[in-house]
């Protein structure tokens, strides 16, 4: 358990590293798409706390990631609350709205909260659409930025920080006995009702952490934007949420940030290349599903196979050492 965890950190902190080098060595372009990368790498890994070790498929995750960048918006340009406690007060504002939300979308099966998430992800997004006072169908423009801030590269460190802290909150939270309950709850929640375990609460308790840590996202995404925008409650935005989870790998750590390095990519080139990028995507996720259910980094994903390879080389040495 010790190596597995230690060999994590170190996969981890060299991920961390190769962001960090890249940002130093790209241009403006490449920095910019970097960082909506990073970005989404938490959201992903946001959305996994749920989905991944509690089985819960929301599909309104978009809610809270958007909702960071206006809650931002709204403390900053309407009520003139400085840069540091406007951020501080979106994340806290979060918290109440997700409680009320989750309970609320929790009171039935995992089907129908699925529906409720979705539900509830569009109403909020078609009521901004049609609130002048909140942007509109466009959303907020504002440049709030610092000074030591103004530059692109500034800029994408501050990100690559900040989801780098919250990565590794996140990861310590995953290895609490905390998460071990919840893939009890998820592999058998009348088993854990029977053990004592208030399963709604449990489920209603990991519903908020996420939607904070996708609330952070959202912050950062209004810092790289300058701005809150309605698309970034899009459906889309909450299917990509699962296709990264997906892709990458739901049970292994750093599977979302994988499959968010994936999609990113596919979305932000090829929709450049070809207008059937979706479609390309949607054959992904096809043959994902049907070839690797545990994702290219879950248990036996060719990466996986791959690590599993390389360890049988490095013990063969070892082995004729000692004989």
């Amino acid at each position: 358990m010790m190596g597995r965890v230690k060999k994590e950190l170190w996969i981890g902190t060299a991920v961390f590293i190769v962001f960090a080098v890249l940002g130093a060595l790209l241009s403006e372009v490449g920095i910019t798409f970097l960082s909506r990368i990073v970005i989404m790498a938490l959201y992903a890994l946001s959305f996994n706390l749920m989905f991944g070790y509690a089985g819960m498929s929301s599909v309104g995750h978009a809610l809270y990631f958007g909702f960071g960048g206006y809650a931002l918006m709204v403390y900053l340009t309407k009520l003139q609350v400085p840069l540091l406690p406007a951020c501080i007060l979106s994340v806290l504002t979060v918290i109440p709205v997700a409680w009320f939300l989750g309970t609320a979308c929790l009171k039935n099966n995992m089907l129908t909260f699925s529906f409720l998430t979705m539900g509830l992800c569009t109403t909020v997004q078609l009521v901004l659409y049609k609130t002048a006072q909140l942007g509109g169908t466009v959303g907020f423009t504002y440049y709030f930025l610092p000074s030591w801030m103004s530059g692109y590269r500034q800029l994408f460190f501050f990100i690559l920080i900040c989801a780098g802290i919250c990565a590794v909150l996140i990861y310590l939270l995953v290895q609490s006995p905390y998460v071990q309950m919840l893939k009890g709850i998820r592999e058998n929640d009348e088993r854990m009702t029977f053990l004592g375990v208030n399963v709604r609460k449990m489920r209603v308790s990991i519903f908020v952490i996420s939607a904070v840590f996708a609330n952070i996202a959202g912050i950062l995404y209004a810092f790289r934007n300058s701005g809150a925008y309605t698309t970034s409650l899009d459906a889309n935005v909450s299917m990509q949420a699962i296709m990264m989870c997906v892709v990458g790998g739901r049970s292994v750590f750093l599977g979302p940030v994988l499959g968010s390095v994936i999609i990113t990519t596919i979305q932000n080139y090829l929709s450049v290349k070809t207008m059937y990028y979706e479609g390309i995507i949607g054959v992904i996720i096809v043959l994902t599903a049907y070839y690797l259910r545990e994702g290219l980094l879950g248990k036996g994903g060719p990466l996986d196979k791959l690590v599993k390879r390389l360890h049988r080389r490095q013990d063969r040495p070892a082995e004729h050492d000692s004989e």
